[in-house]
């Protein structure tokens, strides 16, 4: 992910990248954005002898010479950093999730107030052109109320995390909180908070869950998500969700094409333009636009952020406990 905001930093205009840093002085030796995973990277050389490089975080902040401190680190760590940066007066964008527990998403918003400066959070799917389109129709009411909402991610088992951090529940929060946030802001981002949530899931040794399935409570509407990296190797990765609208049905799916499809009750199939450019690029755009005018655009906020973290832990908190939850 690193080198995936990397990649969009160095192609715009208004940014200069002045500083780099990593545990190992190795991996600060990038001559390529290849990334790994399932992040589709543009890839490419490129040159970063004139870029300071440090191995030692508080170090670079002293040094400084920077607005923005772009945080792409495994999550058990994301508060201590978040908090460090804001507090040395830097604007802050962390990568998703927020934080592991609710307590430090809280510490990492009051740290943001203290500070005055700018916070936000890698909840790409807001910026992301196809769930932007459907939100926009969903909004619109074209189309009427949403009726059944059903999102989906599913992944191979991600073993190319550093010491890999991601299978370790403790570090990563496992794929109910890293790869099921995603939905969950969604949830909260297209339909609204819901009144409860009744979850299961796939346990793993360490008591985390590898695959999270929920039902959320809404007054009207039935609204599931689920998602995990249990999948065979050769599945690799893919994103889906499906709506069924009072006059239209709406089908997102990253395997096939048209990546959204619209099927209104009258007339025939239409695909959904969508503009150029992905979630990471538009939501690092946001945020250099945010440091430069001074004010958040309000996409996604810190709060809204730790609004997806504390539904999330509360579906975990269900899945474990075996009942529904009201959501507060």
């Amino acid at each position: 992910m690193g080198k995936t905001h990397l990649g969009v930093y160095l192609n715009l205009p208004n940014v200069e990248l002045t500083a780099l840093m990593d545990l190992s002085a190795e991996s600060l030796d990038i001559k390529s954005l290849d990334a790994g995973g399932n992040i589709q990277s543009a890839g490419g050389e490129v040159d970063l002898s004139g870029v300071k490089k440090y191995t030692d975080f508080d170090q670079m902040l002293a040094a400084g010479g920077f607005d923005i401190v772009d945080l792409c680190l495994p999550t058990f760590i994301h508060a201590e950093y978040s908090v460090k940066a804001l507090e040395a007066g830097y604007n802050v964008f962390c990568e998703k999730p927020m934080a592991l527990t609710a307590e430090e998403t809280d510490r990492m918003l009051a740290a943001e107030r203290a500070s005055g400066k700018l916070f936000s959070v890698g909840q790409c799917l807001r910026f992301w052109p196809a769930y932007v389109e459907i939100k926009k129709i969903i909004d619109g009411r074209k189309y009427g109320k949403v009726r059944f909402a059903e999102l989906g991610r599913y992944s191979s088992r991600p073993g190319w995390g550093w010491q890999s951090w991601l299978l370790k529940t403790q570090q990563s929060g496992n794929a109910a909180l890293d790869l099921h946030v995603h939905d969950v802001d969604m949830v909260l981002w297209l339909l609204g908070r819901p009144k409860s949530v009744r979850s299961t899931g796939v346990t793993e040794a360490d008591g985390g869950f590898s695959h999270i399935s929920t039902v959320y409570g809404y007054d009207g509407m039935s609204v599931t998500s689920t998602g995990g990296w249990n999948c065979s190797d050769s599945f690799g990765f893919n994103m889906r969700a499906f709506f069924v609208l009072e006059k239209a049905t709406i089908e997102l799916d990253f395997s096939k094409n048209p990546v959204v499809a619209l099927f209104p009750q009258e007339g025939e199939k239409q695909a959904v333009p969508l503009s150029d450019g992905d979630g990471y690029y538009h939501e690092l755009v946001d945020f250099v636009a945010a440091v430069e005018k001074g004010r958040s655009s309000g996409v996604v906020t810190g709060v809204s952020a730790a609004e997806s973290v504390k539904l999330c832990l509360l579906e975990i908190q269900s899945a474990r406990e075996h009942r529904e939850i009201s959501v507060p």
